[in-house]
């Protein structure tokens, strides 16, 4: 088991989130969701299980410089996490699609090993979109929604959310969590490395 673990310790990635006035990156965690949604697309080559959504965690805040406690978490924490949430007053999460497929690239320093057309980092990107989470809570800049941390998702059924697997969890440090402003989103980009 303890062989199994470190092979995840080859695939990482970064969450960036932005908006006209600031830009935020930390470090992300692969979750076990990953080893079941891979499996499937590799064996099966079934294109429901690539990673087609994010979830965007957010904290609706007293004042905009409060600073929101991150989650302890770990790799098999999945959907559940999630689900918990309804019964928060303050915090939600809204799931989002990518508004275009991930872009294949070769990480630096691997230019000389990896084939012409190839790659191994993938870069998703998606926005903040909607103005309530999916557990109803708003999401605007008058209740000052704090964007937190976000999850890559594979919805194998999109219109069925009981579905979804988390691939990978990733917050934003304590300093750096991105306000939603009163024009404009929050843009969010996730670059995985595969090594």
């Amino acid at each position: 088991m303890k062989d199994a673990l470190k092979a995840g310790q080859m695939i990482r990635g970064n969450l960036r989130a932005e908006t006209a006035l600031q830009v935020s990156e930390n470090h992300n965690q692969i979750q076990f969701g990953w080893g079941a949604a891979a499996s499937r697309l590799l064996a099966t080559g079934d294109k429901a299980y690539r990673i087609s959504t994010m979830y965007i965690e957010f904290e609706n805040c007293d004042n905009p410089g409060d600073v929101v406690t991150v989650p302890d978490y770990t790799r098999d924490a999945g959907r559940e996490y999630y689900e918990q949430l309804s019964g928060s007053d303050v915090r939600d999460f809204l799931r989002v699609s990518l508004l275009a497929p991930a872009v294949i690239a070769v990480e630096t320093g691997f230019e000389e090993i990896m084939p012409a057309g190839e790659g191994n980092q993938l870069t998703f990107y998606t926005q903040t979109q909607g103005v309530a989470g999916y557990h109803g809570l708003p999401f605007s800049h008058a209740q000052n929604s704090k964007v937190v941390g976000a999850a890559l998702v594979v919805s194998p059924v999109p219109v069925d959310p009981t579905k979804d697997i988390i691939v990978a969890r990733g917050y934003l440090p304590t300093d750096g969590q991105v306000l939603k402003l009163a024009a404009g989103h929050v843009g969010l980009t996730w670059r995985i490395s595969l090594t």
